[in-house]
């Protein structure tokens, strides 16, 4: 049997394979399939040893702040990292920064939200790196969005400083621009164009860590390294197993046809993962039609913002519980209570789903709400949504997981004797 693609990927590229199955004897999705098969295996004997899934960041804080702190620890010479400068050195080699930026690193002074100076509006820069007569600034975007003028107004009051040189860095978790609202398209040109403002991508990151470890002589912190590298991976590409991708990209780069016909299979992902979504409504469907009184209340999952799938434990609920993409693309998948209607939650529902979920973050929309995560106890799944999250909605287990939290929802409301105040809460007409 083979493994590592699901059935539908397979059924949409199966005129792929028709069309290019002569020009070699094996398949390359066959071909793909068996490198995933002995990469899995090769993982599974290696694992007591390795452990491949594990990164030290599972239980650190990665929301902005806390990424902010890892990269001033990682960039102050005299972080508890104890190796100086050098992962400074080459972070400023990273960015390709002139040698004069290396001069006297020993001696820079790293700030957590800095304070701006020279502008009206208060700012704060997420870490300042003070060298003498210049100054190197992270913006950190791993998922916010730019307030209005924010990069224009930081470059504003790095320039307004009198020094001799000044960088700031917008670094962003898709590798993407800062929006046309936080600085114009002729100044971000101007700014990119001298040097003062470079962007760079989160999963970029990993090629920082690579240049690292090798200056790094403490274990401890090698393997900190190692685990910053790993979640940028998985959290920002996807990427389970760089070894893996490299070597499926050295079978679709081996001829032409074969390149090909991987860059077919790369247009169809919108359509294949299209029909995993309608597969997962489908499976969620069938498996609240036997449960006395639940619904489907939302099946809007899909590339958007903000899509998602909610179950009302009544045909009228007004109060849901399900999964949303917080942002467009399939990304950061989050599950919890939904308000249909924006309304609060009927008095103390909200304090006992808090308690089992383990959360207390929450919008009018989502009172509460936790990202997923693989030592989530309802959603054991990477944050990232990858190949893990696109299985599972194909061979069911998501739907399933889905269904059984709803059901432990519903069996704590009703020891807490909130059951029924929730299920009666309906639209106000």
């Amino acid at each position: 049997m083979r493994l590592g693609f699901s059935a539908v990927a397979k059924l949409a590229a199966a005129d792929i394979e028709r069309k290019f199955a002569p020009m070699w004897p094996i398949t390359l999705l066959d071909e793909i399939s068996d490198i995933q098969v002995a990469n899995r295996s090769r993982r599974i004997e290696s694992a007591s040893r390795t452990a491949p899934n594990f990164t030290p960041l599972e239980f650190l804080d990665v929301r902005e702040r806390g990424l902010s702190r890892i990269l001033a620890w990682l960039l102050n010479p005299r972080g508890s990292h104890e190796q100086g400068a050098a992962f400074l050195e080459e972070f400023t080699r990273w960015l390709e920064l002139d040698d004069e930026w290396r001069r006297d690193l020993d001696n820079a002074r790293v700030i957590l939200e800095a304070p701006t100076i020279a502008i009206t509006r208060v700012g704060y820069l997420d870490v300042l790196v003070r060298l003498k007569g210049r100054m190197l600034a992270i913006e950190n975007k791993p998922t916010a969005t730019d307030q209005p003028e924010q990069v224009r107004r930081y470059l504003a009051d790095l320039s307004s400083r009198r020094l001799d040189a000044h960088c700031l860095v917008y670094l962003s978790g898709t590798g993407s621009a800062p929006s046309d609202e936080s600085i114009g398209a002729d100044e971000f040109g101007a700014a990119v164009a001298v040097g003062t403002l470079r962007v760079r991508g989160y999963a970029a990151i990993a090629d920082w860590m690579d240049v690292c470890a090798p200056r790094c002589v403490a274990p401890t912190v090698s393997a900190m390294l190692a685990g910053i590298k790993s979640y940028v991976l998985k959290e920002f590409s996807g990427v389970t197993d760089q070894g893996e991708v490299e070597e499926i990209g050295n079978a679709l780069l081996s001829s032409r046809e074969r390149l090909e016909a991987g860059l077919a299979l790369l247009e169809a992902e919108t359509s294949i993962k299209e029909r995993l979504l309608a597969t997962f409504v489908l499976k969620v469907e069938e498996l609240v039609r036997g449960r006395r009184g639940w619904r489907v209340r939302r099946s809007d999952i899909g590339s958007s913002n903000n899509s998602g799938l909610v179950i009302g434990l009544t045909p009228d609920a007004t109060v849901g519980f399900g999964i949303q993409f917080d942002k467009s693309g399939h990304r950061f998948l989050f599950y919890g209570v939904n308000s249909v209607d924006g309304r609060a939650l009927p008095r103390g529902a909200k304090r006992v789903i808090q308690e089992l979920v383990g959360v207390k973050t929450g919008t009018a929309a989502w009172p509460v709400w936790k990202q997923v995560g693989p030592n989530d106890k309802f959603f054991p799944m990477p944050k990232a949504t990858g190949r893990e999250f696109w299985l599972g909605l194909n061979d069911g287990s998501v739907a399933r997981m889905l269904v059984s939290y709803v059901e432990e929802v519903e069996r704590t409301l009703r020891g807490a004797k909130l059951l029924t105040a929730v299920k009666t809460r309906v639209l106000i007409k």
